[in-house]
């Protein structure tokens, strides 16, 4: 395999870009099993420099190491391994029927490769939501240029490296920068846009994207709400809520952003959550915020009446959880996605006013809820637009490689993951065969009466 390179210029770009196409126009990521060998041998990376990936990690987010493995090395591995095994099957042509007016004639459906695509990695996560995509690009037989984070800048020099040891740079290469790098990346003849983030730069992008006619998938974020009704443990549904909101430091695009429970349960699930919080070292053993701006801007949402579980560490970005209770929907923790270890917990009385506020939000990357009632799991659900939805438990939805994910409205559109990822990254392409034989319904000039024939057996 020919040297790759690092590539750290934006101005190099276009030059990459055309290579790029060049490469793929050739017919070099036709080949499936070129492709499952192009994947083995990332995953072989990974596995190599796993150490290496958790000593980034902690340098860039202070993410403990069993968050770290789990959440960006294991699962990228298990993405890997499934892509593996499974990606013949998925790109299998499907066979489709035919009208008995075509006949004699075969139809199909495909799935085929865009071409030269654009990744666009977020921070929070930077090992696993910067090659999760790549994995899928690949496997669906595209070339990529990957430009992660630079908030993450441990990551993305790994990031680098993992690149140039694993793909050819007309194949996979990697360009870093700053925001201005990726407004130049984003002006470029990309054949696919693949972008995780915010949902203000998410807009920018999609418009640029837009104006030179560029499909995307956008991966966004939203305030997801966690409904918790009387009926359910509660012990173990404060857990839970915990486990998911603090995991990464509250840095989760599909976290539970903040609670609303039923009057009638608010102190007994409050007094759950504290008793947890206090017991826990949840303080020392949580990641730590990315910068200093997002650190001030978090606890500035928090407000100064938050109860606060653990100390305070602003030279080390480390902000201790924080509970917000009964705060009003006007206040700042509610009016954005919070991002960070603050939980606002809100009471209910009832279903229909609950429908309604939270239908005055926009719709989130995931909804929670705790209910054994089913009924009310149901109103919920089908009241309420969510990328997708978790019951009695928080984050499994999106841990789960069988399972698309993706938003709706503010949060984004487009699904990846697995499966979804190859499909995302792909087309779909309609072939229809006909053969030299006699056609018995062919429609030539004159008609003359053909239209009594038609009306009489095209019914």
């Amino acid at each position: 395999m020919a040297q790759a390179l690092y590539r750290k210029k934006a101005e190099e770009a276009p030059q990459l870009l055309e290579d790029q196409r060049a490469f793929f126009e050739r017919g070099h990521t036709r080949n499936i099993a070129w492709r499952c060998a192009s994947l083995q041998r990332l995953e072989k990376e990974l596995a190599r420099r796993t150490d290496d990936a958790l000593a980034a990690l902690a340098q860039d987010l202070g993410k403990p190491e069993a968050e770290a493995y789990l959440s960006e090395v294991y699962f990228l591995r298990k993405e890997i391994q499934l892509t593996r095994k499974r990606l013949r099957r998925w790109l299998k042509p499907q066979c489709k029927t035919s009208p008995l007016y075509f006949f004699p004639m075969t139809s199909r459906v495909m799935l085929e490769p865009y071409g030269c695509v654009l990744v666009m990695a977020a921070w929070n996560y930077p090992l696993q939501l910067a090659l999760a995509p790549v994995i899928s690009a690949v496997a669906a037989g595209n070339t990529v240029i990957l430009k992660p984070s630079e908030s993450a800048s441990a990551t993305e020099c790994l990031l680098g490296e993992l690149v140039t040891a694993c793909f050819e740079p007309e194949h996979v290469s990697v360009v870093t920068g700053s925001a201005e790098v990726a407004e130049e990346l984003t002006g470029l003849d990309f054949d696919f846009i693949f972008f995780t983030g915010s949902e203000r730069v998410g807009k920018l992008v999609a418009r640029r994207a837009a104006s030179r006619m560029i499909p995307c998938v956008m991966e966004l974020g939203g305030k997801c709400p966690c409904v918790v009704d009387p009926s359910v443990d509660l012990a173990i549904a404060a857990r839970r809520i915990l486990a998911g909101k603090l995991f990464n430091a509250g840095q989760t695009c599909f976290a539970p952003d903040f609670v609303i429970v039923h009057e009638s349960c608010y102190d007994e699930l409050v007094g759950e959550m504290q008793r947890l919080l206090r017991e826990g070292r949840w303080a020392h053993d949580l990641a730590r915020l990315v910068d200093l701006q997002h650190y001030e801007r978090v606890k500035d949402l928090a407000g100064p009446d938050a109860l606060i579980y653990g100390r305070d560490e602003p030279e080390a970005l480390r902000l201790a959880p924080r509970l917000v209770l009964r705060p009003e929907w006007s206040a700042p923790c509610m009016q954005e996605e919070i991002f960070g270890p603050v939980l606002p917990v809100l009471a209910y009385k009832d279903s229909e006013s609950l429908i309604r506020q939270l239908r005055r939000l926009s719709s989130p990357l995931a909804l929670y809820c705790f209910s054994r009632r089913k009924d009310f799991i149901s109103i919920l659900t089908r009241s309420l637009r969510s990328g997708s939805v978790c019951v009695n438990d928080t984050m499994k939805q999106a841990a789960n490689l069988a399972l698309p994910f993706g938003g709706v409205g503010a949060s984004g559109y487009g699904r990846y993951r697995a499966e979804a990822g190859v499909e995302a990254f792909s087309y779909r392409r309609s072939i229809a065969r006909r053969f030299f034989l006699p056609d018995p319904f062919a429609l030539m000039p004159p008609y003359g009466d053909k239209i009594r024939l038609l009306r009489r057996w095209l019914k």
